[in-house]
């Protein structure tokens, strides 16, 4: 019993591993219910958010990334990607700067980024406002969880 509480408690202070989630969202108000692929940084904090989340928003998909490390106070910002070791790609998102929240509406930029998460053990994301990239490594499941979050997108949402 010793042993296994002791394995618990190592394994709950791993904080050298992202979390990739698939979750159900349902709107109090109205009990309409949609789903999301939430990705969550190596090093989140409950201070320092870093995290970004693929989600269907009225109607409509929704990649939105949150680094409250950047400082940007323009509409629109460079965010780059690299998964696994392959070759980075940028694109450049709308930004809200006043919750330092990149996002955009663009199916082609979130198919691409769903398909490249599909099987990847780790990824990086950095906006261009950051000193230091955001790191997501050691993602379990992932090509499961990717193809639950779709197969669950057709079913539960209007997206």
């Amino acid at each position: 019993m010793k042993l296994f509480l002791l394995l618990c408690i190592s394994f709950s202070l791993n904080i050298f591993t992202g979390y990739l989630v698939n979750e159900t969202l349902v709107d109090e108000f109205t009990d309409e219910e949609s789903v999301a692929l939430t990705f969550t940084a190596d090093d989140d904090m409950e201070i320092f958010r870093k995290w970004g989340q693929i989600v269907c928003n009225q109607g409509s998909l929704l990649l939105g990334i949150e680094d409250t490390d950047s400082w940007h106070f323009e509409d629109y910002i460079r965010v780059k990607f690299r998964f696994d070791k392959k070759q980075p790609f940028e694109y450049v998102l709308d930004f809200d700067s006043d919750s330092s929240f990149a996002y955009t509406y663009s199916e082609e930029i979130i198919f691409t980024v769903l398909d490249e998460l599909r099987g990847s053990k780790s990824f990086l994301i950095q906006l261009e406002a950051t000193d230091e990239p955001m790191r997501f490594t050691n993602i379990y499941d992932s090509e499961k969880k990717v193809v639950k979050f779709l197969d669950d997108l057709v079913v539960k949402s209007n997206c």
